[in-house]
């Protein structure tokens, strides 16, 4: 999709430590990046200001939202693993989501493994 393309035309999908953005229009594949040392993860996500906000495993990431690339990434030192919400002065993330889908993935990992 060309870069004069807002990020209202994606819709970003955060799961197993990877974050794909697809256009909305036809649900084709924009870009897809995997974040470095995050494992297998749900990742809670929040666009403002044309950056695209990630966190999982204990790890906080910045995207471009037009290309999926990594801007920044803190390893929140001493913050642990556990599940994580994304909060600026003007929206949120819903931790309570991310908890739910977390506890799916480990519930259907376990399943598989039994």
């Amino acid at each position: 999709m060309p870069r004069s393309a807002s990020t209202d035309d994606y819709l970003f999908v955060g799961t197993g430590g990877r974050v794909v953005a697809l256009a909305k229009r036809d649900g084709k594949t924009v870009w897809s990046t995997s974040l470095p040392r995050t494992g297998y993860q749900v990742v809670v996500m929040l666009v403002e200001n044309d950056q695209l906000f990630c966190a999982t495993a204990g790890r906080a990431f910045a995207l471009d939202p037009h290309t999926g690339e990594i801007l920044w990434d803190n390893n929140l030192p001493g913050m642990g693993a556990g599940i994580t919400a994304l909060c600026t002065a003007q929206q949120s993330s819903d931790p309570a989501s991310a908890a739910a889908a977390q506890q799916a993935a480990n519930q259907a990992s376990q399943a598989a493994s039994s």
